[in-house]
């Protein structure tokens, strides 16, 4: 049965999009921006994290509002891209590239969370560690890859995320949110990027 026939694609959709904006999305910005303190130094920033993980229940937290998100949005977004079509060499639309790019950032996206993760939980998650490996070139390109990418995904389904929920039906409120959303990106990119940097001063 094709996912148009289905009664149940509209629910899966929603629930997808949903999952990409709460908690995925708020979690992004909050990580965003609590990792600004790594511009106070490495003291501030280890600080911040062993207080972080020392927080009772913080693991069934993170695999609530973290882990078990994640995976359900990648696995059916996975579905999405490999049933999708991309059509960007018979209509060279901006929105036709968007398309292919979203599919791009998401895969990439959850190869980044999963390294990102294991190197936090399983390595040393402090100061040092995290600029020992940004000082590396392939592990600077991969940072700066996966911090553009998870917000280019954020921001752009969030375009997805108006439109499947009802809230910009019109060409104008949609002209309005891309417009929105292009302010989001380039804000929570200079966060993201202030974040790297501050580990390599």
């Amino acid at each position: 049965m094709s996912t148009i026939q289905s009664p149940y694609y509209f629910l899966v959709r929603r629930v997808h999009s949903i999952l990409g904006l709460v908690p995925i999305g708020f979690f992004l910005t909050f990580h965003l921006i609590l990792n600004l303190t790594a511009l106070g130094g490495a003291k501030q920033y280890d600080l911040i994290i062993s207080t972080m993980q020392s927080f009772p229940g913080i693991f069934i937290i993170e695999l609530v509002v973290i882990f078990i998100p994640i995976s359900v949005h990648a696995i059916y977004g996975t579905w999405v891209v490999y049933t999708g079509q991309v059509n960007i060499l018979s209509y060279k639309y901006a929105r036709n590239w968007f398309y292919i790019i979203q599919r791009i950032s998401g895969l990439y996206t959850f190869v980044f969370v999963i390294i990102h993760v294991y190197l936090l939980r399983f390595g040393e998650a402090n100061f040092s560690a995290l600029s020992q490996f940004l000082s590396q070139p392939l592990g600077l390109i991969f940072y700066l890859l996966g911090v553009l990418f998870s917000i280019f995904h954020f921001t752009n389904g969030l375009w997805a995320f108006a439109i499947t929920w009802g809230l910009t039906i019109g060409p104008h409120s949609q002209k309005v949110w891309l417009y929105t959303l292009g302010v989001v990106f380039v804000l929570l990119s200079a966060i993201g990027m202030s974040d790297i940097f501050a580990f390599l001063k």
